[in-house]
């Protein structure tokens, strides 16, 4: 039987893309793994990384309401004090127990692939990262305040604030380093277009790793 946590609260970030914060399960949690979420009677969960950091008190997650989907419908109908089914936490896309304070990080994310980023940036305290962001539009730029001065780079394919951009232009014109480590989340063919631009520039396999939202 799946357990069930009570939702502690629901935010409307953008009219399709939800944050849930639940209680949290007493086990142990390594920062952007992920979980089975869905809601008790429904017979369908799906998998959704952790947006909150790995030592808080409870779980959020960064849920996108998509058309005749399921899961993410049936969640979009409930409030605080409603439950969910969780089990979990699973995964292995993390940054490990210990991160080195030298080591450089390049987040590359599309829409709600963010969440595990996210999570990273709210668990480690001195982390040298950089969150590449591919959205559509301005709102979707989640939690900014979150992020430190210049360390959010949004790429807003359709803009109503600056010129549009995307995830692989913004690779080609400023990836200058190939000391760093890169970790991949979100839409397949972003994941593919934006590993292909990282090898033909020297980056190593090794120092790549990758999360398949969608």
């Amino acid at each position: 039987m799946v357990p069930t946590y009570r939702i502690i609260s629901r935010t409307q970030l953008t009219p399709n893309t939800l944050k849930i914060r639940t209680e949290r399960p007493n086990v142990k949690i390594k920062s952007g793994q992920c979980f089975n979420v869905g809601v008790p009677g429904h017979g369908v969960n799906r998998e959704y990384s952790m947006y909150s950091g790995a030592d808080e008190d409870y779980l959020e997650f960064l849920i996108r309401i998509v058309e005749d989907g399921v899961v993410s419908s049936a969640i979009n109908g409930l409030g605080a004090g409603e439950e969910l089914e969780i089990d979990g936490p699973y995964g292995e896309f993390s940054l490990g127990d210990k991160v080195d304070s030298n080591q450089t990080f390049l987040f590359v994310a599309s829409g709600t692939g963010v969440a595990p980023f996210h999570s990273f940036v709210k668990t480690y305290e001195n982390l040298d990262y950089k969150v590449l962001h591919g959205i559509r539009f301005d709102d979707e730029m989640y939690d900014l305040k979150d992020y430190e001065g210049d360390r959010y780079v949004p790429c807003i394919s359709q803009s109503s604030l600056k010129q549009s951009s995307r995830v692989t232009d913004h690779l080609n014109e400023h990836l200058t380093s190939n000391d760093i480590k890169i970790y991949l989340c979100g839409n397949r063919n972003m994941i593919v277009d934006v590993f292909h631009i990282l090898r033909s520039r020297g980056v190593s396999g090794d120092s790549i790793f990758t999360e398949v939202f969608f």
